[in-house]
């Protein structure tokens, strides 16, 4: 997958922007609050149609403008969609239009047989830092990136998580229903917890591999599925005759205490608690690794992507930033980093490997 050009009109601050992309590494620089990261979270946006900053689509919309609008056109390699495509998106009137090549798309899976694309933020340190809320939404939103239908199991689970939570909160709950209920959040539980523990010894072995071919420390890092409560068991009477108690419970608490919403994802360096543990550098290690596996699984079972990366390098060691530049390079894909105005050892690299670099000015 190659980016060959991006047009933005009323986009973030941008009335109008026009860039091509001639390289397959290229920097956007410029000068803080000028509008660098606003060109990734476009072509975030383009690959998840929502935003790493903003909440709603209406928040993208340049000051005092009613519409935005996002252009880009790519070419691709696969199989199936060789050649140059062009992805067109509009949001005007709280309805959001989505077309590939002119045509309109009406799932997430149309839109991921094309264009797709992984984004590193700073605030990716959350993955290690925060709490098992985005450990969760990252898991998921990369299973759904190669395996669009996870998305509708997703969605179901949530409606019975709803529906169950509904009926706790009354002050009689019939066991009958109940028993209906549990067994539909665990079977989604399941089935979603299944999907989560394959795609982590997935992200695991990847990692592993690139820390033995490209980082040359002495660490492990790994990443192991905690389900709430034990566990989910093989079995639904399993799971039940391991928690008597737990009808008592949630008629008490009013709400569902299990089931893969309440699930977390443990990350260990040299086997001790990465959040705990880890230097903040070991941590940044931790999640540019999870980022580059996951670009690795993807291109592997789905097709390449382009890697977005929003100035995340550039306070890396000299010795890091190296070993950093050589596994991105690996990774056989375009990549578009954004970094400030200044000479750089970072840039010096990239510079070697071919990168284009646009320079954004103040108007």
């Amino acid at each position: 997958m190659f980016i060959r050009s991006l047009q933005l009109q009323n986009f973030r601050c941008f009335p109008h922007l026009a860039l091509d992309i001639t390289a397959p590494i290229a920097v956007i620089e410029g000068a803080n609050g000028i509008g660098k990261t606003s060109v990734l979270e476009a072509l975030h946006y383009a690959c998840y149609l929502r935003s790493f900053r903003a909440t709603t689509p209406r928040d993208l919309i340049k000051f005092n403008e009613q519409n935005f609008f996002i252009r880009l056109k790519f070419e691709l390699t696969d199989l199936e969609h060789t050649g140059l495509h062009e992805l067109a998106i509009g949001f005007a009137d709280k309805k959001r239009v989505v077309k590939i090549n002119s045509k309109a798309l009406h799932s997430y899976k149309e839109l991921m047989d094309h264009y797709r694309a992984i984004t590193l933020t700073e605030d990716d340190m959350d993955l290690v830092k925060a709490g098992p809320d985005l450990r969760r939404a990252f898991v998921d939103q990369a299973i759904t990136l190669y395996k669009p239908d996870y998305m509708q199991t997703l969605r179901v689970f949530k409606e019975i998580l709803y529906n169950r939570n509904a009926l706790l909160a009354h002050s009689h709950v019939p066991k009958d229903m109940y028993h209906i209920w549990t067994e539909q959040l665990w079977q989604l539980s399941k089935e979603i917890e299944q999907n989560r523990t394959a795609f982590l010894a997935e992200l695991e072995h990847e990692v592993a591999t690139m820390l033995k071919s490209y980082f040359p420390e002495d660490v492990t890092i790994q990443f192991a599925y905690m389900a709430k409560n034990g566990g989910l068991g093989d079995s639904i009477e399993a799971f039940m005759q391991a928690n008597p108690q737990l009808y008592q419970k949630e008629l008490m608490m009013n709400r569902s205490l299990f089931g893969a919403h309440l699930d977390d994802v443990r990350i260990t360096f040299a086997g001790k608690g990465a959040r705990a543990f880890a230097s903040r550098g070991q941590q940044k290690l931790v999640v540019l690794l999870i980022k580059l596996a996951q670009l690795r699984a993807l291109k592997r079972q789905k097709g390449a992507a382009v890697l977005l990366l929003d100035d995340f390098l550039t306070d890396f060691d000299p010795e890091r930033t190296a070993m950093a530049v050589h596994a991105l390079m690996a990774s056989d894909c375009q990549l578009i980093f954004t970094a400030p105005v200044q000479e750089s050892l970072l840039w010096d690299m990239l510079s070697s490997k071919g990168a284009q670099r646009i320079t954004f000015q103040p108007e």
